[in-house]
């Protein structure tokens, strides 16, 4: 099992332009890889961040891509409560 942080989720939508190494392990482990709840979070952030600078383009392009990734890790987003944190 791996997990992924927002940078990595962030280079994978790069594309072809992302970095070849993290492609490659996304195509080796797909199904092995998580993600932590809080990664959801930054990337609203970042949505909710271009809807106040008034860049709707970007927002809505954004807001797809995350859409896509809530349904590709449906069943692989890990929670994290305060139990978690005092270990």
């Amino acid at each position: 099992m791996y997990l992924l942080d927002t940078n990595v989720i962030s280079e994978i939508r790069r594309g072809r332009k992302a970095n070849h190494g993290v492609l490659r392990f996304m195509d080796q482990a797909p199904n092995s890889a998580y993600i932590p709840v809080q990664v959801l979070g930054e990337m609203r952030q970042g949505i909710e961040n271009l809807q106040h600078r008034g860049d709707l383009t970007q927002a809505r392009r954004l807001e797809e891509w995350f859409q896509a990734v809530q349904r590709e890790f449906s069943q692989r987003i890990l929670e994290f409560d305060a139990s978690c944190a005092l270990r």
